[in-house]
């Protein structure tokens, strides 16, 4: 499945195509090129938060001393380790082979891959990556991997520490002693929060407390509501729009575990407040997604499994619409439509259209969970019943 997955990023290279701005450096991508060539505190506020995927990129870079093929040779890495791990997850919660491949190979189509290949100097799919890492870890062992991998979480993302309080409710539901649970975690908070005390005294202060109240206003705008609603339930391909039609199936997961609340209430909360880039949080919670397929997968009859892994396949096209080529303007319209709802596109870009697709995008998702919802149900009556 990891070479799988990688056979498909190198495809998506070919159909997306590569950004114009700067050179394939982008908006952000300017102050990570700026990291690689001359240290983390050459960033800025947001960016010099996330230095660990910056550090990784180094001995590419070194060799090629090209920063956008340095950044997209560790992304097909990234996305190798990605499909392995989720792989491996579904596995341990018991999917089939079958559910576990049509799960990874639509993730791979998804909106984050596209934008990895598209837009390669990010450090999304290395943050993911690295906190999936620490997530298998802490579940499967061992212990000091988990420490080790908790603490470059927390270097590559800012919303990693969800990852610590996962282990840690994993932890005290299982009884581990306290003395153990602060030597595991508490280097990675740690170091959290001597990274966030020197970038904001050497750089400045970035994403703050007052940032994420101020962006409560958002809340007011029924159009950010229902962006955030339509990404919650299609960032991660077909498979969290399944899972969200089940719950009656999962929900066993969460009280039996539920660290895994621990992780998604965090980043959805964040997500809610951070501003307008809203699935490229949301991704996170993929870990979470395969978990929840794997289990509802475990109750499903034949007829059950045909008609649910043919909806992940279909609403990943219709959701993510790989096979389409990017441009600015798709950029925006499709992936980031709230600024062009607010009209702050940046300069590059022109316009971006929203209308009529995101009415067929609002309709096509609400009409798939209805029916899905509705299946599910009375799938679930009639096996009852019989």
């Amino acid at each position: 499945m990891a070479l799988a997955a990688m056979i498909i990023f190198g495809a998506l290279h070919v159909q997306v195509g590569r950004i114009p701005v700067m050179n394939g450096l982008g908006w952000d991508g300017t102050e990570y090129a700026l990291m690689l060539r001359g240290g983390w505190d050459r960033g800025g506020p947001n960016t010099a938060l996330r230095p660990m995927v910056i550090w990784l990129a180094q001995p590419v870079y070194r060799q090629i001393w090209n920063v956008v093929q340095a950044f997209d040779i560790t992304n097909y890495i990234y996305v190798g380790l990605l499909a392995f791990l989720l792989s491996r997850l579904m596995e341990r919660y018991g999917a089939s082979i079958l559910t576990c491949a049509v799960a990874i190979v639509c993730i791979s189509l998804s909106s984050p891959f596209q934008l990895a290949a598209y837009y390669p100097v990010t450090i999304d799919l290395g943050g993911h990556a690295l906190m999936t890492l620490a997530l298998w870890h802490i579940i499967a062992g061992p212990r000091w991997a988990a420490a080790l991998v908790s603490v470059a979480a927390v270097l590559a993302r800012e919303y990693a520490p969800a990852v610590v309080l996962f282990g840690v409710i994993r932890d005290l539901r299982t009884r581990q002693p306290i003395a153990k649970i602060v030597v595991t975690y508490l280097p990675a908070a740690i170091v959290y929060v001597l990274l966030r005390t020197a970038v904001t005294q050497s750089i400045g202060e970035g994403l703050s407390l007052r940032t994420f109240v101020a962006s409560l206003d958002l809340w007011r705008d029924p159009m950010w509501a229902a962006l955030y609603v339509y990404f919650s339930l299609t960032a991660i391909a077909g498979v969290s729009l399944v899972v969200a039609a089940q719950p009656q199936r999962w929900w066993r997961v969460i009280r039996e575990e539920p660290e895994w609340l621990g992780l998604a209430l965090p980043i959805a909360v964040v997500t809610a407040v951070v501003g307008f880039d809203i699935w490229r949080y949301l991704v996170a919670l993929t870990p979470l997604a395969v978990v929840l397929l794997a289990r509802c997968s475990r109750q499903w009859q034949p007829r059950e499994r045909l008609v649910f892994l043919s909806a992940v396949v279909v609403m990943t096209l219709v959701t993510q619409m790989p096979f389409r080529g990017i441009d600015l303007q798709r950029f925006f319209g499709e992936w980031f439509p709230y600024y062009a709802w607010i009209d702050r596109l940046p300069t590059e870009v022109s316009s971006a259209r929203l209308w009529p697709g995101w009415g067929r995008r609002f309709l096509a998702v609400t009409l798939a969970l209805s029916v899905l919802i509705n299946y599910a149900g009375r799938e679930r009556s009639v096996v009852v019943t019989t």
